[in-house]
C-alpha cells in the first residue's frame, strides 16, 4: 500500500514540476503560458475541461507525497542508528507538512472552501518581530543554502541512483539519469536563489525580499540573457518533472 502511495506521490510531485517548466518556458519565447509557480498551476488546471476533477486528483497527491514525508521521518527514526536521524526526521516532517498544507489549499478549492492563507511575508514578518527574529531568518537562510549544496552534491556524485533498480531497457535508464542530474542542478540553483532572497530580507528587515518561485524565474529573467537563463532553468524543471516518474517507476522505498 505505502508503495502506491509514494508512486502516486512522486508523479504528482513530477506532474506539477513539469507544468511549471512548460508555462514558464513558452513565457520565455513569447509562445504564450506565463511565468509560473504551484499556484499557478492550480489556476491553469482549474480553467481545463473537467478542472475540479483535476485538481481534485492532484490534491490526493500531493497528500499522498505528504503521508510518503511523514512515514519516511517515522521509518528514519525507527531504522537508522546515527547522530543525524533526528535532523532526517526533522526535514522530512517538515516537508510533510509543508506538502499537506498545499494539499489542504487545492481540496479547499475544489469544494469552494475558504481557508486563510498566510502569506511568506507575514510569516517572516512576525519572525522579524521576534527578539533576534533576524539571525533565526540568517539561520533559515543557511538552510536553504545547505540544501542548495546538498542538490548539487546528490546531482554529481549521482546519489539519485541509490535506490532505482536499474531498468533492462538502457536507453530509458540512461534518459533517467540525465533527466535527473540536470534537474536536480537546476532545482538545486532555484535553492540556492531563494536562499540570497531570504538573506536579503534578513539584511535588509525587510519581508517583502523573500520571494518564491515565480519571482526566482523573473529574477533571472532581469539578468543578461534572461530569456535564455529563465528558459534553460524552465527546462531544468521539467527535467525534475520526468525523473520524478522515473523515480517512482525505478526506486524502491
Amino acid at each position: 500500500m505505502i508503495q502506491k502511495v509514494r508512486k502516486f506521490g512522486f508523479l504528482t510531485k513530477g506532474f506539477i514540476y513539469a507544468i511549471i517548466g512548460i508555462l514558464t518556458f513558452l513565457a520565455a519565447f513569447d509562445l504564450g503560458g506565463k511565468i509560473a509557480n504551484k499556484n499557478s498551476v492550480i489556476s491553469f488546471l482549474e480553467q481545463q475541461l473537467f478542472g475540479k476533477i483535476l485538481l481534485f486528483i492532484l490534491g490526493l497527491g500531493m497528500l499522498s507525497y505528504a503521508n510518503w514525508r511523514f512515514y519516511k521521518s517515522f521509518i528514519v527514526l525507527k531504522k537508522k542508528d546515527t547522530k543525524n536521524k533526528f535532523i532526517f526526521s526533522i526535514d522530512y516532517f517538515f516537508r510533510g507538512l509543508i506538502y499537506a498544507s498545499f494539499s489542504l489549499s487545492i481540496l479547499y478549492q475544489v469544494f469552494n472552501l475558504k481557508l486563510n492563507r498566510v502569506s511568506k511575508e507575514t510569516v517572516v514578518s512576525k519572525i522579524l518581530d521576534i527578539e533576534n527574529g533576524i539571525y533565526i531568518l540568517y539561520s533559515i537562510a543557511f538552510m536553504v543554502l545547505i540544501s542548495s549544496l546538498n542538490q548539487f552534491y546528490i546531482a554529481f556524485s549521482k546519489n539519485y541512483l541509490k535506490n532505482i533498480k536499474k531498468s533492462n531497457n538502457i536507453e530509458s535508464f540512461e534518459f533517467l539519469n540525465k533527466s535527473g542530474r540536470f534537474g536536480i542542478t537546476a532545482r538545486g540553483i532555484s535553492f540556492l536563489i531563494f536562499s540570497w532572497f531570504i538573506f536579503k530580507a534578513s539584511s535588509n528587515s525587510n519581508p517583502d525580499q523573500v520571494k518564491g518561485t515565480q519571482e526566482m524565474f523573473s529574477y533571472l529573467q532581469s539578468l543578461t540573457l534572461g530569456n535564455f537563463l529563465m528558459a534553460v532553468m524552465a527546462i531544468g524543471f521539467i527535467s525534475y518533472g520526468i525523473f520524478q516518474y522515473f523515480y517512482a517507476r525505478y526506486s524502491s522505498i
